[in-house]
């Protein structure tokens, strides 16, 4: 695995050019982006190379990804579990974590390696965040980045949250019968929410959750051991 080539960014590396293409640095003064240059460093990565090993990441600076792309780990270290995002070229990587400064704990949970063969502009925060406070065009634009992404994620979980819940009802469509006698659908016995999580493929408290959301809201009603489907219209809606 080849060394990191660290440098400053030199003149002929057109480092205002490549930062006018990056979403939180578009439109800036030519002014301004002379500036980031002047506070930054330009770095490669071998593929599954470390940038950041876990607990190395301080916040002194924040990464844009030219290109290849990089994987950025973050652990639960309550719940043991790992929340994995990947920043690809034209990304930014600590650019939140630089304006914001959180608690230095979160710090701690971090790691970062390059996907494969990747190029940084590695700009430090500290500096970057003087700049930012007396620039307001650049402070407009770091405002209009964070707030985009925020939407993205936010709508992006609302989404998968939809998915995941119409896979439920789905499942549950699959053990309902209607009862010859009375014509009332129903489910004989309501299967565990682990199995229906697992036939689902979710996690088992979005399929608690589904459950109770369709007796709140009438949909179902429980009968014990089982479920009596109140709208199967509704649940036929949900499903689909």
């Amino acid at each position: 695995m080849s060394a990191i080539l660290a440098e400053p960014v030199a003149a002929e590396f057109d480092v205002v050019e490549k930062l006018s293409r990056i979403p939180p640095f578009h439109d800036l003064p030519t002014a301004v982006l002379e500036l980031l240059r002047d506070q930054s460093e330009r770095r490669h990565y071998d593929a599954g190379q470390t940038v950041f090993s876990l607990g190395q990441y301080d916040g002194g600076e924040f990464v844009v990804v030219l290109n290849g792309g990089l994987r950025v780990s973050v652990a639960d270290p309550v719940g043991g579990g790992m929340m994995i995002e990947d920043v690809l070229p034209q990304g930014v990587f600590g650019l939140e974590i630089a304006i914001a400064e959180p608690d230095q704990a979160l710090f701690q949970t971090i790691s970062v390696t390059a996907e494969e063969q990747t190029d940084l502009i590695v700009i430090d925060a500290a500096e970057f965040s003087s700049l930012a406070a007396g620039r307001p065009s650049l402070m407009r634009n770091i405002a209009s980045y964070l707030a985009e992404n925020l939407v993205a994620k936010r709508f992006g979980a609302m989404a998968t949250q939809i998915a995941d819940e119409q896979r439920i009802y789905a499942t549950l469509l699959e053990c309902v019968e209607r009862d010859v006698l009375t014509g009332i659908w129903r489910i004989e016995k309501m299967p565990k929410h682990r199995e229906i999580a697992d036939r689902a493929k979710v996690d088992e408290t979005v399929a608690a959750g589904a459950v109770a959301s369709l007796i709140q809201d009438g949909v179902a009603e429980r009968d014990y051991p089982g479920l009596i489907i109140k709208d199967i219209s509704r649940l036929n809606t949900l499903a689909r």
